[in-house]
């Protein structure tokens, strides 16, 4: 084994050692099982029955102990601003976190200059044909960075949508400077909540945060629906509630404790956790509130999905296996040593794979798992890890990379093009 290989075994007693280099997957395989980093020690990985922590993964403990950094900011809706953006290959909804791996000099350089200032920079991705830019983005604001020896280790939490303006600067690599409007999140009101006499809602309530409550209370309602010309459940279809009760249902199987309630955050748990096509959660990004998002979502929700190896389209696993190892859902955002990200989904079983490489612990995103590389059988492409514990239940998972695998909806035409700007008026 080469020295490249061997980072890990002479390197383990120093808390700020980051490894030079990567294969394929970024993962570099070590003869020790120790991790490079001790403080995932500190924290227990199992609870009383046995079952995994699911707190572990979304501290992304991996990245070593950073600093903290204060503030949680908030733009002004329609407000222009100039800020540095960062272009990558995954996407991250507001609520969520982005973890990074800077290890290129001139980026490191200049990131830790704009730190200094600002802690706020705009995510950007590619559009639907990859091609180009998208034109909305997101908003991070870093709360936690540290740097190591030849890397910069970040992370960030998704704040507000925001929409690009004009052309973009490049600072080198993925860095650039953008113009960028922050976009509102209106609050989402009743269809009949302008239009009743204030005695009569007072006294006959017509609408609730739970769309259970709006059923119990019907009776009442139906009195503010009697000037109405259509059928009552057309304007059913309008309250928020609705929806979000149809998108709780059918996410039930999915850690339902916790998935958020809110509507607004509901809308952006689903567009950054479901298995979406890349061009339906661009779509669902643009939209402007969390009703359009929500209806869009349970039209997204009712198509069947496969999860197949992108090079060679053999079936690796599908939805009724996927399930959550992280409390922040069962599809999250990683970063291995040598800076790549990767959306990976968690799944109880997969197919059409083999391994290579022995198992190790080093740089493990789920604490006590061991990681194994997966290619796909049939074309040999990099799918993800299977990840292993002899303490920890599940004893065994996949970890699929969304660069590996792609989601096919079964029964689509051959050009996948979206037909959701229709979809909100279709019927559930």
């Amino acid at each position: 084994m080469s020295d490249q290989e061997n980072w890990g075994e002479d390197d383990d007693n120093d808390p700020d050692y980051v490894p030079p280099v990567e294969i394929e997957n970024g993962h570099v395989t070590s003869t020790t099982e120790d991790d490079s980093e001790s403080s995932d020690d500190e924290v227990p990985t199992t609870s009383t029955n046995g079952e995994f922590n699911t707190d572990l993964p979304t501290a992304h403990k991996y990245l070593g102990k950073l600093k903290h950094v204060s503030g949680y900011t908030l733009y002004d809706d329609e407000e222009v601003l100039e800020v540095m953006a960062i272009y990558t290959t995954t996407m991250v909804f507001p609520g969520f976190t982005l973890p990074l791996v800077i290890n290129n000099y001139a980026e490191m350089s200049v990131m830790q200059s704009y730190i200094e200032k600002n802690s706020v920079f705009v995510l950007i991705i590619a559009n639907a044909k990859l091609n180009g830019v998208f034109e909305y983005g997101v908003t991070m604001e870093i709360f936690e960075n540290q740097v190591r020896i030849n890397s910069l280790h970040i992370k960030a939490k998704g704040r507000q949508r925001c929409r690009l303006l004009g052309e973009l600067k490049n600072w080198g690599g993925q860095l650039k400077q953008v113009i960028v409007k922050i976009l509102a999140e209106p609050e989402i009101t009743s269809p009949l909540c302008d239009t009743q006499l204030y005695t009569l809602k007072r006294l006959k309530p017509y609408t609730s945060e739970k769309y259970c409550d709006i059923i119990k209370n019907y009776k009442y309602r139906r009195y503010h629906l009697c000037q109405y010309p259509l059928e009552s459940w057309v304007y059913d279809k309008y309250e928020v509630s609705y929806y979000v009760k149809l998108l709780l249902e059918g996410l039930s199987n999915y850690l339902g404790e916790y998935i958020p309630k809110d509507p607004v955050m509901l809308s952006y748990w689903f567009a950054q956790n479901y298995l979406l096509l890349h061009e339906e959660r661009l779509h669902l990004l643009q939209l402007n509130t969390a009703l359009e998002r929500l209806k869009v979502g349970y039209t997204f929700l009712k198509r069947v999905r496969i999860i197949r190896c992108s090079g060679c389209d053999v079936e690796i696993s599908d939805p009724s296996k996927v399930f959550a190892m992280s409390k922040d859902g069962i599809q999250s955002n990683y970063v291995n040593p040598g800076g790549h990200n990767y959306e990976t989904i968690t799944v109880t079983s997969a197919q059409n794979f083999q391994l290579e490489g022995k198992p190790s612990k080093q740089f493990s995103w789920f604490p006590g798992y061991a990681w194994t590389i997966m290619h796909c059988k049939n074309c040999g492409k990099h799918l993800g890890w299977r990840f292993t514990s002899s303490i920890s239940k599940p004893y065994c998972f996949y970890g699929l990379a969304k660069g590996g695998v792609k989601v096919h909806i079964e029964g689509d035409c051959h050009d996948n093009k979206l037909r959701v700007f229709t979809a909100i008026f279709e019927e559930p």
